[in-house]
């Protein structure tokens, strides 16, 4: 048993070393002004691409953009998510099966095609190059993540806990804030960290419904990208990976404190 553990133990910290393997390059690359071969570390470093990312004013707008953006796809996304994955949980009516395909079908199919295919119906209703439209397009693509979680997530609570409150007398809305969405806290916010990271990693549909108007972190990223400019592609790469690890940890903390309240709401 004990040296079962130690073996798991050692794979573990081996699968977190292959995966901060990237993060660590990164780093490196980010402060790297020379690295001649074979050099296992670059001959020359310096902070000036750190420093010429955050003292430039589009790459402060960008990233605010971006931010505010992913924050409000991530509402959208919520607003449509928790009552369709509810819908398509409990209740049965026609057509249930194909729905449910239907909604997967954003990440089966290519981004480039379902954007090309929305971009006719944008530029009809005006929304191409503005931040509506940029939010609209990376929602398509937040919703079937979200939409699955909180799918599971209702499959496992059902709705004993909403039919018990009725029965007391509870009203609708009662019902919905102080015994549903408690319950189903932790999976809503699971999709929301998964909303805002998608919704800040999009590229090719930010790049083809924003028209370049819309400059997010992406859009400075991928230029740098093409021109070789890998110091300051990686500062904004850890950037985004470091907004990434910031919705996970508060995350993580609201659902501690939504797990430590849920005995105080029941009794």
């Amino acid at each position: 048993m004990k040296k079962t553990r130690n073996i798991n133990k050692i794979l573990f910290y081996i699968f977190v070393c292959v995966s901060c393997a990237p993060l660590l390059l990164l780093v490196v690359l980010s402060i790297g002004v020379s690295w001649p071969y074979p050099l296992l570390l670059p001959g020359v470093s310096s902070l000036r691409f750190l420093f010429s990312v955050i003292y430039d004013i589009q790459s402060l707008m960008a990233i605010a953009t971006t931010v505010i953006l992913g924050f409000i796809v991530t509402i959208i996304t919520l607003v449509i998510a928790v009552p369709a994955a509810k819908s398509l949980a409990l209740y049965n009516f026609r057509g249930k099966g194909f729905v449910k395909v239907l909604v997967l079908l954003p990440l089966v199919v290519p981004a480039i095609s379902v954007t090309m295919g929305i971009h006719i119906s944008m530029i009809w209703l005006g929304l191409t190059g503005t931040f509506v439209g940029v939010a609209i397009i990376h929602s398509v693509f937040t919703l079937p993540y979200a939409i699955r979680i909180m799918v599971n997530v209702f499959d496992i609570v059902g709705n004993k806990y909403e039919q018990q409150a009725t029965v007391l007398g509870a009203n609708a809305w009662f019902t919905f804030f102080r015994v549903t969405l408690p319950v189903i806290m932790p999976g809503i916010l699971s999709a929301a960290a998964i909303s805002f990271t998608v919704s800040i990693s999009q590229y090719i549909t930010t790049f083809l419904i924003g028209g370049g108007r819309i400059i997010t972190m992406t859009m400075l990223l991928v230029p740098f990208i093409r021109s070789v400019e890998v110091q300051v592609a990686s500062v904004y790469s850890l950037i985004l990976v470091g907004a990434a690890l910031l919705s996970l940890f508060f995350i993580e903390r609201a659902v501690r404190w939504f797990y430590n309240l849920e005995s105080i709401v029941f009794v």
